[in-house]
């Protein structure tokens, strides 16, 4: 059963980048569909990622500056990924 579903303009500008860069990623046609079942895996992925991270929460202990440093790690690997993806292939 194919819907309607009304989003911002904002939105719909950022969800037809990700169809963008999945078709190119993939070489064929993809489907809003596609992509937002895509978002949602991913964000699934994370979430299950939060929650084993969160496990290991008793090894790094309550002490605020081994948070911080991993929290610092996180947002470098985010921009290394960022930036690999963004490079030509």
């Amino acid at each position: 059963m194919t819907t309607t579903i009304q989003v911002a303009e904002k939105t719909r500008q950022e969800l037809f980048r990700i169809v963008s860069e999945l078709e190119r990623e993939r070489g064929r046609r993809v489907s809003y569909d596609e992509a937002i079942m895509v978002l949602i895996e991913h964000g699934k992925l994370k979430d299950s990622a939060r929650v084993h991270f969160r496990k290991l929460y008793g090894t790094l202990g309550p002490d605020p500056q081994a948070w911080s440093e991993l929290s610092k790690l996180r947002r470098g690997e985010k921009v290394r990924l960022e930036r690999i993806a963004k490079a030509p292939r």
